[in-house]
């Protein structure tokens, strides 16, 4: 028999829900090996027959590196150079930025 697990979790949080509003301890504890028991239903059944989806790979291909990063050699080409040579004005007193 498959039993999916969303409805195993359902009705588990349904006996935690009793659980939370039981008067005596006896009845904390039924609640609690019903939770206890449904747990083992879930860990004992095959891991195909559960429908969890398996973890995908995080590895990252080269198509997809280049996709996020870009093309870098344009990048590089599309930087503003900074010139050696000072910017002369013919106002201008001096070398720094404070000569007006």
């Amino acid at each position: 028999m498959n039993i999916h697990v969303s409805k195993l979790l359902q009705k588990m949080e349904e006996e935690l829900d009793k659980a939370k509003k039981s008067d005596t301890d006896k009845e904390l504890r039924e609640k609690l090996v019903v939770i206890k028991s449904l747990c083992e239903v879930i860990l004992d059944e095959k891991s195909s027959s559960l429908n969890i989806p398996s973890p995908t790979s995080n590895e990252i291909n080269q198509a997809e590196l280049q996709k996020m990063m870009g093309n870098m050699s344009t990048a590089v080409k599309q930087q503003p150079t900074i010139s050696s040579t000072p910017f002369k004005e013919s106002d201008a007193n001096g070398d720094s930025l404070f000569d007006f």
